[in-house]
This record gives C-alpha cells, sequence and structure tokens, in this order.
C-alpha cells in the first residue's frame, strides 16, 4: 500500500511539474496569455481537486494507524485563524483609544 502511495505521488508531482513548465512557457506571447487564463482555473481546481483526493486517501490511513485525523488539524489551523482575526480587531480598538487619549492630553 505505501508504496502504492508513493507511486501515486511521484506521478502526481511529475505531472503538477510539468503542466506547470507549459504554463509558464504558454505564458510568454499574448496569444497564450489569454488561452492561458482558462487553463489556469483549470489548473487551480485540479490542484485542488488533487489536494482533496490526497486528504481523502491519506486520512484514513492516517487514522488506522492511531494519528490524530487531518480534519482535526485543520479545526486548530481554523480556530487559530479566528484567534488571530479577533486579536487584530482589538489591536486596531486599542490604537483607535489610544489615538482618542492622546488626542485629550
Amino acid at each position: 500500500m505505501a508504496e502504492l502511495l508513493a507511486q501515486f505521488q511521484k506521478m502526481n508531482e511529475q505531472f503538477m511539474a510539468a503542466w506547470g513548465t507549459t504554463l509558464e512557457s504558454a505564458m510568454a506571447s499574448a496569444a497564450g496569455q489569454e488561452a492561458t487564463k482558462e487553463a489556469q482555473q483549470a489548473y487551480v481546481a485540479t490542484r485542488a481537486a488533487l489536494a482533496r483526493a490526497a486528504r481523502e486517501a491519506w486520512g484514513p490511513l492516517i487514522e488506522a494507524a492511531g494519528a490524530v485525523p487531518l480534519s482535526e488539524f485543520q479545526r486548530l489551523a481554523d480556530q487559530v485563524q479566528l484567534i488571530l482575526e479577533r486579536l487584530d480587531a482589538i489591536d486596531d480598538r486599542l490604537e483607535e483609544i489610544a489615538a482618542l487619549l492622546r488626542g485629550r492630553g
């Protein structure tokens, strides 16, 4: 199973590298830039789909091995992002309050 997953990962990396190189060479001309716009959107969508497929393939294997599920890492990453956004909002509000206090003094 590990060999099969390693082969899939290698094939995936080779495919994405080749596609990326092709896109870069197409971007060299004006006509290529226009045609590449749609290809770039497909490229991003494909990377997202491959990432999702990798998560779905690796997730059960990781959980079966007794490790923390990938969904737990995503949940924690989402919580950290929310905390950072709240801290930014608090920092902005504190700056506003400090400016008001400086204006009075």
